[in-house]
């Protein structure tokens, strides 16, 4: 009599179940910081963040939740829809606003720190449905550094018109 083997589609199942999602969380990189608005109650920053995909597949990313240091004096947290796709094997550049309360001092040569985990999912056909299904809900943590918080542009002047040349259009005589 012959011995016969079943294969056991349970563990198959469960296997290819935990290799889908196996995709390589994406890194995210501090890069800079500029003022978008002041008034007296602080300033809008916003912080730029390149992120790199190492995988061979897109990767979506769906939510920034986040807090930001500036001077070591924890001064904003939140959350932030990304809605970005990095593509596989590329790089990209994100921004994440904060606010900097005017107690926080003036930021312009502050050194400043974003850290939080950042919600992502991979976009394969089965990865997909295990997300719909809350099954792979995919997070990495991440953290930033660096000095200096580019201050606001200064207005630019309209240029003066040439000694007998005629006024622009909608502009007092």
């Amino acid at each position: 009599m012959q011995a016969t083997r079943t294969t056991p589609i349970p563990w198959i199942a469960a296997a290819a179940l935990l290799a889908a999602g196996c995709a390589a969380s994406p890194s995210v990189r501090a890069v800079d910081a500029r003022t978008v608005s002041k008034t007296a109650e602080g300033s809008s920053i916003h912080m730029k963040l390149e992120l790199e995909n190492p995988n061979d597949a897109p990767v979506e990313l769906t939510m920034w939740d986040y807090s930001v240091s500036v001077n070591d004096q924890s001064v904003y947290s939140g959350q932030w829809v990304a809605s970005l796709t990095v593509p596989p094997k590329e790089r990209m550049l994100a921004e994440l606003p904060a606010f900097v309360p005017a107690s926080a001092g003036d930021v312009s040569g502050a050194s400043w720190r974003v850290s939080g985990i950042l919600s992502y999912r991979a976009t394969g056909k089965l990865d997909k449905l295990l997300y719909q299904l809350g099954i792979n809900r995919l997070s990495t943590f991440f953290e930033g550094k660096a000095t200096g918080i580019a201050a606001m542009p200064a207005p630019v002047a309209a240029p003066a018109a040439a000694p007998g040349a005629a006024p622009a259009p909608g502009a007092p005589n």
